[in-house]
């Protein structure tokens, strides 16, 4: 059975990366693991308070969970697990897509660059170095410059 790792972090892109999967799974007959690794690396600090919150990455994950819920209920049709932890995406992405046996891999890229992209790195672009699953990246503008 065909089986595709879909990886969101609920950016801007991420409907299309949704779309994208989505539309291969129905293709191929897969069945579909979304997941969204809360970063542990990251602090999140509140734009009101300025103080980092207790139990942060636990309620990231809550809203995760919740918002990968949204998204398999728009896909009755595909059968859709959900799969949220806190972690380290670059790594993580890259062992689950081994645990689930995935055949496909399908994920979007920030296409960041400067400060941000030092500091945080590019975790398509680790993956794509990194993966033993053939990965469908679907790029931030879709559209032609």
């Amino acid at each position: 059975m065909n089986h595709i790792l879909m990886a969101l972090d609920f950016s801007e892109f991420s409907p299309e990366v949704e779309k994208v999967g989505y539309s291969l799974a129905k293709k191929i007959n897969a069945s579909v693991t979304l997941v969204t690794i809360v970063n542990k690396f990251i602090d999140y600090v509140p734009l009101d308070t300025g103080q980092v919150f207790e139990n942060q990455w636990e309620a990231r994950k809550d809203i995760a969970s919740k918002s990968l819920q949204e998204v398999k209920e728009r896909h009755p049709d595909v059968s859709t697990e959900i799969v949220t932890f806190i972690g380290d995406p670059k790594e993580d992405i890259i062992e689950l897509s081994i645990q689930k046996h995935a055949t496909f891999l399908v994920m979007g890229t920030h296409g960041r660059t400067g400060m941000l992209h030092l500091v945080t790195g590019s975790t398509a672009e680790y993956i794509i170095r990194h993966s033993v699953v053939p990965i469908i990246v679907v790029p931030m503008n879709m559209k032609r410059h």
